[in-house]
């Protein structure tokens, strides 16, 4: 029991040490006084992330520009595909010896799907264009 309070009242000697507690103050002290001068701007920042409506919305322009080129090739790809279908629908009607309304309708879509993938591109290339 003697080394235990030797050991005890060594260690609170240590710890409840005028020039400690005048340490864990000034620390303590300062680090409230920075929390008090940031309180004000970041009130007023999560106050306008609030009102904006995108307080749990993380924002990284890098992710956004690449969700945004994804979106461009989607919409590019999925043209490309329609417009292809109609050219290929339209050439294996061409290709079955039926005649009348069916010939008609091959080279309608065929047709379209030329104008469709010209009017297509130029739009691409003239948003692209807009964009720089």
């Amino acid at each position: 029991m003697e080394s235990f309070r030797a050991e005890i009242s060594r260690l609170t000697s240590q710890h409840f040490a005028l020039a400690r507690i005048k340490e864990k103050t000034t620390k303590l002290a300062r680090e409230l006084e920075r929390l008090i001068g940031d309180a004000p701007g970041d009130t007023r920042r999560i106050l306008r992330r609030i009102a904006q409506g995108n307080l749990g919305r993380v924002q990284a322009p890098a992710l956004e520009a690449l969700g945004d080129h994804l979106s461009r090739n989607l919409e590019r790809l999925t043209g490309a595909i329609a417009f292809a279908a109609l050219l290929v629908g339209g050439s294996m009607l061409l290709m079955t010896p039926m005649g009348g309304w069916h010939d008609r309708f091959g080279e309608i879509m065929i047709v379209g799907g030329i104008v469709g993938m010209l009017l297509f591109r130029i739009g691409a290339w003239l948003r692209d264009r807009r964009r720089r």
